[in-house]
């Protein structure tokens, strides 16, 4: 066991060591104001512990400093200009329509990852079919759909870039970065000091976090170090992906039929054509599955229009990977990944190496110890030893890494269609935990 959760973590950046393994007190899991049925939770979500990346104001500072040296997307009208979606400041509107240059936009509350109404528009430089091209994306998140439709109470603006790095030494290669702005725009705020720092969201009520890190989460990758001499490394590349857009954990606008999943779908495939040139599309063979495959995500996008060349303009949700069929799995998975793996696991591990990707089950079932450990064994209580809540104890962290998807995973109640958890489908092909033996 030891040894499979080791290889476990040392490929993960997206899940964190041990889960309450040295307790001799534990805290029960009852009056959880989150949910009715779910566990407590050690407050860990959206954080990568097991990086052991400290990161503060400084770090992100750096972060910047390495990826926008000279401060031109230090606005969000700047980045807005910088990457084309508007032509010059004076076109920028804090409020209400703003015309901008995009490919697409599509309007959804994303009720499986973070909760929030998200307007997000995409566009490619030169254009998306070019060999090579440059992508943008801008995602203004609000409380709303009237919010969203009329561009008030925004809750914070975040933006990626498909780019090259920012001294111009590799003009041809490409890497994700992150940017974050406040409600007005801004990505620099001035603290109680007097002092500008960068913006760090608080994305679920349970504090702000830091770029890139943040992002990382669920994009995959991770944050660096910063060198000696205090300078971001890698040129701010982190290893993160475009996220695929699963339609299926999304709720559209009901008041406004222009925003219906059905009158948006062709801006979606879109999107996720975007999103699938930042994914790999090498074919490897996979040893522990015993086939040859692409990277989840990328087999993820293709599947969900058709398969290779996304012949259909429908988005079709009941795809199931080809490491989830027979003959590479036993008959009769569909239920168990539909239902548990893909709106819990999917939407954050498809950004992930190919051994934690998800995109098999005999992948995923290699590391049934780890899922007891960091998803199962919370239901045992949190720990309460004081030696295991030090600084940076990594064994006060728990899976899906998300409240939103924690909520959504331990409680039926937060999908009508079905009385039976994610949690619950997900214990009938992971051993549950005995909590005696803790």
């Amino acid at each position: 066991m030891k040894r499979k959760l080791e290889r476990y973590l040392s490929l993960s950046v997206a899940c964190a060591v041990i889960l309450l393994t040295c307790a001799t007190a534990r805290i029960a899991a009852a009056d959880n104001p989150v949910c009715a049925d779910c566990p407590v939770d050690p407050d860990t979500f959206l954080t990568l512990l097991e990086t052991h990346v400290a990161e503060d104001a400084t770090t992100a500072t750096a972060y910047y400093d390495k990826i926008d040296p000279e401060g031109k997307r230090a606005t969000y009208a700047g980045w807005l200009v910088e990457t084309g979606f508007i032509a010059n400041v004076a076109d920028y509107q804090e409020t209400g329509p703003m015309a901008i240059n995009a490919d697409k936009t599509v309007v959804h509350r994303n009720v499986a990852d973070l909760g929030f109404v998200r307007v997000m528009s995409s566009r490619c430089d030169p254009r998306c079919g070019h060999r090579n091209p440059k992508i943008y994306s801008v995602i203004e998140n609000y409380l709303t759909f009237d919010d969203a439709a009329n561009r008030v109470n925004r809750l914070a603006s975040v933006t990626m870039e498909w780019t090259s790095p920012a001294n111009g030494t590799q003009p041809s290669r490409r890497f994700v970065t992150f940017y974050a702005y406040t409600g007005p725009g801004e990505r620099n705020v001035v603290n109680s000091g007097g002092v500008h720092v960068p913006f760090a969201p608080d994305l679920d009520t349970r504090g702000t976090k830091e770029i890139p890190g943040l992002c990382n989460s669920c994009h995959g990758g991770a944050p660096r170090n910063l060198k000696a001499n205090g300078s971001y490394r890698r040129k701010g590349d982190t290893g993160a992906l475009f996220l695929p857009l699963d339609l299926d954990n999304f709720e559209f606008d009901p008041d406004r039929p222009s925003l219906s999943r059905a009158a948006q779908e062709k801006a979606y495939k879109k999107m996720n054509k975007m999103a699938l040139i930042t994914h790999a599309a090498i074919e490897e063979y996979d040893e522990v599955a015993g086939i040859s495959r692409v990277p989840a995500g990328h087999e993820l996008i293709e599947g969900w229009y058709g398969g290779p060349g996304m012949p259909n303009n429908t988005f079709h949700g009941e795809f199931v990977p080809l490491g989830w069929l027979p003959p590479a799995a036993p008959a009769g998975l569909d239920e168990f990944y539909l239902g548990a793996i893909a709106p819990a696991c999917r939407s954050c591990h498809a950004q992930q190496g190919r051994a934690l990707d998800f995109g098999t089950y005999a992948g995923f079932m290699v590391f049934e110890d780890a899922h007891q450990d960091l998803v199962l064994r919370i239901e045992c209580g949190l720990d309460d030893d004081p030696k295991s809540r030090a600084k940076n104890a990594d064994d006060q962290a728990v899976m899906p890494l998300a409240l939103e998807t924690y909520k959504r995973f331990w409680d039926p109640a937060t999908d009508p269609s079905t009385t039976t958890s994610q949690a619950d489908l997900f214990k009938e092909f992971v051993t549950n935990v005995d909590c005696s033996d803790l």
